[in-house]
């Protein structure tokens, strides 16, 4: 094996999956509002805006997977 002085370093980019509202978060995780709210009760990585029936919710789908999984056993 020889190596190849031309080689192009690789690049690796990761753009993250914003679920914007209560609407996409319960379509990504395939559960509905209440379960969603309880969720955030318990910590999960979803941030909050407003108040009552004004609130807005967004969350990343990757951390908010991992959260929901529990820590990876190695």
């Amino acid at each position: 094996m020889t190596a190849n002085n031309n080689a192009r370093p690789v690049v690796v980019s990761y753009t993250p999956k914003i679920l914007r509202n209560m609407t996409e978060i319960c379509e990504e995780m395939g559960v509905g509002p209440k379960t969603v709210k309880k969720w955030v009760e318990q910590g999960a990585p979803i941030a909050v805006g407003g108040e009552g029936g004004n609130s807005r919710y967004s969350a990343e789908a990757v951390r908010l997977q991992a959260w929901r999984t529990g820590p990876c056993e190695t």
